[in-house]
């Protein structure tokens, strides 16, 4: 009887430290309207450069913190090395108060060549920290140009372009994966 007690005292004990180190879930407002920019558009400038001094502001460092938090697991020694963060290339565009977050795997930081499928994800996140939309990799994207009607500058509330949708090669997939085919339609036969 003395065992059974110990017993369920250290499963309510190691029940309680796992719950409490497990993020408590990000609430999304998911506003569909809301189009990413092209994140591919035009090279980045890299904060790993020596030597050189960048200023980060507190309100992007916890755009990507929340990001991150919202698309990775916790981190600790025994994560998988394509799921830690220092395993991941981040892509960051402001727009007002809105901060844009693109987040792909580098499989060069584990020793690949290629990532694996589906490790991305994209964030437009309120500069206080609200994730207003996030678009993983592999899910359908709700906002297609077709279905916005209202034309306007990619990445304000209301708009979607074609440019926002398809802003050119990911520079993390061979070119041989991105050919989609002849845009044409295929002949009858």
């Amino acid at each position: 009887m003395k065992r059974t007690h110990s017993i369920l005292a250290s499963a309510l004990v190691l029940t309680g430290c796992l719950r409490a180190s497990a993020p408590p879930p990000t609430k999304v407002e998911e506003d569909a309207s809301i189009a990413f920019p092209a994140f591919f558009s035009q090279p980045a400038v890299s904060l790993g450069t020596e030597g050189t001094v960048y200023e980060l502001d507190g309100d992007t460092l916890r755009a990507l913190t929340v990001a991150a938090r919202d698309l990775l697991p916790p981190q600790d020694p025994h994560v998988s090395c394509g799921s830690r963060w220092e395993s991941q290339q981040y892509r960051v565009v402001r727009q007002g108060d809105l901060i844009f977050i693109r987040i792909d795997e580098d499989p060069k930081a584990c020793g690949r060549t290629h990532p694996a499928l589906d490790s991305g994800a994209s964030y437009a996140i309120h500069r206080d920290g609200r994730i207003l939309r996030r678009l993983v990799d592999g899910q359908p994207d709700v906002a297609k140009p077709e279905d916005a009607g209202v034309p306007s500058t990619p990445g304000e509330p209301g708009s979607a372009s074609p440019d926002a949708l398809n802003d050119g090669p990911s520079p993390f997939l061979p070119r041989s994966w991105q050919d989609a085919g002849s845009p044409a339609p295929a002949p009858l036969p």
